[in-house]
């Protein structure tokens, strides 16, 4: 049990149901049988790298013969998604280094397999139409796993879990005084934040101003522990996860196998699912967020 615990991102007494986050189980019994081996995190970013750029490179060649190659491709780069994080909080190395090549890896892959279905896509339909929708799905669809993202480090932060990433993403004191002895790490961690901020900070500031929104009933009168609280609710971060990107891959894994007659026609609807029905989705989710918050706004306060 404490092992388990350790491994995930979240402390025993704070887990709720994680859609995106369903390889999680069996990244941490790899991870555990990695963990007193010379195998680091890192090592298995860069695993994980490689195979999900073979995914879409075989999404990008067509047929389906490739198109399942690259299901599983993405299924076992899911996987191995879970174990970098999990080997490192087992083996007692959480990094921020390793915090920002996993998001960076992961828009990386995102914005090649974009590239890929727009390529099987333009096979069927005009090149613009094809480029205009793999983009619109692509931009969202980060959107919406930085809408979850925002909640979900949130939620960690209050609860003890997993620290090495922050609502916003900035070189803090603490990383100056963890890599002093490591100025080539430190160097590497500068560089990274900038180029995660490059490619999320539009997206982190537009959910922060979502999210003000969202609360603004209640901590417009100064009630931010009600706001936090309401925030922290587990049905509505188990409804948030569904944004994940975990649960994007398994979609796509659906629309694949459902398009094996028709494949190109599947990878378009799942672009339009992503980009449509994601952001119709996610845009359901906060408007009840925000409807939780007037409610309660109308009745007393807890300190009234």
């Amino acid at each position: 049990m404490r092992e388990a615990a350790t491994a995930r991102k979240l402390p025993s007494g704070a887990q709720f149901l994680d859609l995106s986050d369903y390889a999680r189980p069996l990244a941490v019994w790899i991870a555990r049988r990695l963990r007193d081996t010379s195998v680091t995190a890192p090592d298995v970013t860069a695993v994980w790298g490689v195979i999900g750029m073979l995914a879409a490179f075989c999404y990008g060649v067509g047929g389906f013969q490739y198109a399942l190659a690259g299901t599983l491709a993405l299924q076992l780069k899911n996987v191995l998604d879970a174990v970098d994080g999990s080997l490192a909080r087992l083996q007692s190395r959480p990094s921020r280094v390793g915090r920002f090549l996993d998001s960076i890896g992961d828009a990386i892959i995102a914005a090649a397999l974009a590239v890929a279905l727009a390529v099987a896509v333009a096979r069927e339909r005009p090149v613009l139409y094809a480029i205009g929708l793999s983009a619109a799905a692509l931009l969202l669809g980060l959107l919406q796993g930085s809408v979850y993202n925002f909640y979900y480090v949130r939620f960690r932060s209050r609860r003890g879990g997993d620290t090495t990433s922050r609502v916003k993403e900035q070189l803090t004191q603490y990383d100056e005084v963890h890599y002093e002895d490591r100025p080539l790490a430190l160097a590497l961690l500068r560089h990274l934040i900038v180029a995660y901020n490059w490619i999320y900070g539009w997206q982190d500031v537009l959910v922060q101003r979502i999210d003000a929104w969202a609360v603004r009933p209640l901590t417009a009168s100064g009630r931010d522990e009600e706001a936090d609280a309401l925030r922290d609710d587990q049905v509505l971060l188990t409804a948030l996860s569904a944004l994940g990107p975990g649960l994007q891959i398994f979609i796509l894994n659906l629309y694949t196998l459902a398009g094996y007659r028709r494949l190109e026609f599947g990878l378009e609807l799942f672009l339009w699912t992503v980009a449509l029905g994601g952001t119709l989705y996610a845009a359901a989710v906060i408007l009840r967020l925000r409807r939780g918050a007037a409610r309660l706004a109308r009745t007393p306060g807890l300190c009234e």
